[in-house]
């Protein structure tokens, strides 16, 4: 009977849809749909029979929920698109383009978390660029303490991508994923509204040369991410996130 039956028919069930594949999330739609028609047990619903919260909590245990590894968006397709306006020419891009190209190549290329590029300074014991713009390093501000401890403190190293000069066409495309070259520029340009020591300082109003916060750097990167598809021709990517980098 759908409407009145005993616990251990509906646990029956339940069990039996488990062994059948089916995740938690789909059991708790099994309960919540049996739940709207069945009677009481004991003067309380299904879902919220002790048994059925216990069963419901075993089988996130031993089935949870499985993660992708891979992220949801295709970098080949990001990376074209920050080679094509309104990315480049650099030196034409707005302060919004420049600012989450910067943050999206070096998030891409240092493997850094949202944090660690937040606590990125570019006061002059802080930054520094190689001979030749070869190379880029970068440290965090003093007393800043990382997610994931290492035995020493590293500098983030940025090494320049098909600097010139160019023997071909392909080339100067290839520069223009340059984290070192795009780093340079972003510290020019934003030395014009800067009011912090943090290398990322918010770009519009109201707090245009405020230190970005970890949230901000995190919308920054997905909006390059949509930017990249919305210039493509393809649909945003569902769920992508700051760290899916």
């Amino acid at each position: 009977d759908p409407v009145n039956c005993l616990v251990g028919t509906v646990l029956e069930f339940l069990q039996d849809r488990f062994s059948a594949g089916l995740a938690h999330s789909t059991l708790r739609v099994y309960v919540a749909a049996i739940s709207a028609y069945h009677a009481p047990l004991g003067g309380l619903s299904v879902g919220k029979d002790p048994l059925v919260v216990r069963f419901l909590r075993g089988a996130l245990r031993l089935r949870p929920p499985v993660r992708p590894r891979v992220p949801t968006w295709d970098l080949a397709v990001v990376l074209e698109a920050l080679c094509r306006p309104p990315f480049e020419p650099i030196a034409e891009s707005s302060d919004r383009h420049l600012s989450v190209k910067t943050v999206l190549l070096l998030a891409l290329t240092s493997l850094k978390r949202v944090g660690d590029l937040q606590a990125l300074s570019v006061a002059p014991s802080h930054l520094e660029f190689g001979p030749g713009m070869a190379k880029a390093f970068l440290y965090p501000r003093p007393g800043y303490v990382p997610k994931v401890l290492s035995s020493a403190p590293r500098p983030v190293v940025l090494q320049a991508f098909c600097p010139p000069p160019f023997r071909d066409p392909d080339q100067q495309k290839l520069n223009c994923m340059c984290p070192v070259r795009a780093l340079d520029t972003y510290v020019h340009r934003a030395a014009l509204w800067r009011n912090s020591d943090q290398l990322f300082v918010c770009y519009g109003p109201p707090n245009r040369g405020l230190p970005a916060s970890k949230h901000t750097l995190s919308c920054w990167i997905v909006d390059a991410i949509s930017l990249a598809y919305e210039l493509s021709g393809l649909p945003s990517p569902l769920g992508v996130k700051a760290h899916s980098t």
